[in-house]
């Protein structure tokens, strides 16, 4: 997903500073303040301390780099340089964050939750984490060699680093309250999620899918993961088609190591498994070279089955490019959108410093084909 759009080979500054000194700024993966950890009697002494030190101004360095800023980007980098500064730290997002959301309830109906302002409305108990966050990163940020830009700058880019995480189960949740039709109480909503790797294994074992149930609070839920990304593997493992399992009381899950054209052929079309009411994409690809061959026995396969299809885009790009690829399918449009869930945390994209990217920015709905294949006459 999101991480597909980094360079290859290259090595993030912030995850390498992150793992490297989390000994030193987050003992058992919680963040603490410098005195605890520096001075007489503490963990460490000072020449730890100066090595700290160095190390954020080495890697700051590599992220000028990184990062080349011009006109054009200036105004959107400005909160992406505070946001990599910030995800330095281990531990910066609260340890206990998956707890807080599977304990809050939204206190208004999920259709009145519309964009990130409604969710933080709804989320008082997150912002008061991220409140103490903010005080303990402000403590380190003498160690970095920039200008403190204000606790409430922080927050902001800690909001924004909850909305990286938080997207994807949104994302799924709204696809989900907007394309399946009203079901019986006891009946369970099914999405097929197509071409899933790593952010959807580590939002299934974080515990971070329970804000789907959140946007659909009435049906059960029932997750099928199918993808042949090694993400993938142990969920494939651990809940099998021929045996879910049930990671809440309203969610069941599934997941199958392989491509979804041949999960259909053995498991849907054998009725091993139910039809969906959607499956979803996130960040498929589409428009990479290489990649569209093997989405296209897919794509073909949804469109012939009349299934409703979304997929998410990474960037405007990414989003325009695929457009092109389902035009060519004679694809029936549901919605072409910016995704009001979208990641607000945007990055640069690597090949070209104009260009940001984020996850899930942009959504395309679709249903069937404008045109009749066998007679290539168009539907009514």
């Amino acid at each position: 997903m999101g991480e597909k759009a980094e360079p290859t080979g290259i090595k993030y500054p912030p995850s390498e500073f992150s793992q490297k000194y989390s000994r030193i700024l987050a003992p058992n993966g919680v963040l603490v303040s410098p005195e605890k950890m520096f001075g007489e009697g503490k963990p460490f002494g000072p020449e730890i301390e100066e090595k700290t030190k160095l190390a954020f101004k080495v890697t700051l360095k590599k992220l000028d780099k990184l990062n080349p800023i011009t006109e054009q980007n200036k105004h959107i980098l400005k909160n992406e340089k505070i946001d990599q500064i910030v995800e330095c730290f281990p531990g910066a997002l609260p340890k206990n964050l998956p707890e807080i959301l599977g304990k809050t309830t939204w206190g208004r109906p999920p259709q009145e939750v519309k964009d990130w302002k409604d969710w933080w409305n709804c989320h008082k108990d997150v912002l008061k984490a991220l409140e103490i966050q903010t005080g303990l990163i402000k403590q380190w940020w003498k160690y970095i060699d920039r200008a403190y830009p204000g606790d409430e700058e922080i927050l902001e880019s800690l909001k924004r680093l909850i909305s990286g995480v938080i997207t994807h189960p949104l994302t799924i949740g709204k696809v989900i309250s907007t394309h399946v039709g009203k079901k019986g109480k006891d009946k369970a909503k099914s999405i097929h999620m197509v071409g899933t790797d790593r952010p959807e294994a580590t939002m299934i074992y974080s515990g971070f899918f329970t804000e789907i149930l959140a946007v659909n609070p009435t049906n059960p839920i029932k997750l099928t993961l199918v993808s042949p990304d090694p993400a993938n593997q142990q969920l494939a493992q651990d809940c099998s088609p021929s045996s879910p399992m049930l990671i809440h009381q309203r969610c069941k899950l599934t997941a199958w190591d392989g491509l979804y054209h041949d999960f259909w052929d053995r498991f849907v079309e054998k009725k091993k498994v139910e039809k969906p009411d959607v499956v979803l994409g996130i960040h498929p690809g589409l428009h990479a070279e290489g990649v569209y061959e093997f989405w296209e026995p897919t794509l073909e396969l949804l469109l012939d089955q009349n299934i409703v299809t979304v997929f998410t885009f990474f960037s405007r790009e990414e989003y325009e490019s695929s457009l092109l690829r389902f035009d060519d399918l004679f694809v029936k449009y549901i919605s072409k959108e910016s995704n009001l869930f979208g990641s607000q945390h945007l990055k640069q994209t690597p090949h070209n410093p104009e260009l940001m990217w984020a996850s899930n920015m942009y959504s395309v709905a679709f249903q069937g084909r404008t045109v009749d294949m066998k007679t290539l006459t168009l539907i009514e």
